[in-house]
């Protein structure tokens, strides 16, 4: 599961124009086709300036990059990704059901076996 926000950058401050002038020189009918997608994983790609590509609802007061809750609970929990956390979660869940499941079946056999044995007296 990827949380990607969306918002609109003022075309003078977007960070990856230096790939897009790179380029430049593709964008033309003829040769549009060879123009190589930008395509960045800005935590990954840009270690240490998350502030300058991130929206500003991501900073905090200082205008720091605020890392996602999610992202702090899972790497607290010992998780690599937030996916692996609540697939984690998930599974536990389920475990949870199943042994409640099986629980409930023991029960039932104990109350079955009780009543045969209140009927035989």
């Amino acid at each position: 599961m990827t949380f990607v926000g969306s918002f609109q950058i003022d075309p003078k401050d977007y960070p990856f124009k230096k790939f897009i002038d790179e380029q430049k020189d593709l964008d033309c009918d003829e040769h549009r086709h060879k123009i190589k997608t930008v395509i960045h994983i800005i935590d990954k790609d840009c270690k240490g300036e998350e502030h300058i590509y991130c929206d500003k609802s991501q900073r905090n007061a200082e205008g720091k990059f605020r890392r996602p809750k999610k992202l702090i609970e899972a790497e607290q929990r010992g998780f690599k990704s937030v996916a692996e956390m609540v697939e984690a979660d998930k599974k536990a869940e389920e475990d949870k059901k199943v042994q409640e499941s099986a629980d409930l079946k023991k029960q039932v056999a104990d109350l079955t076996a009780l009543v045969q044995q209140l009927l035989k007296k």
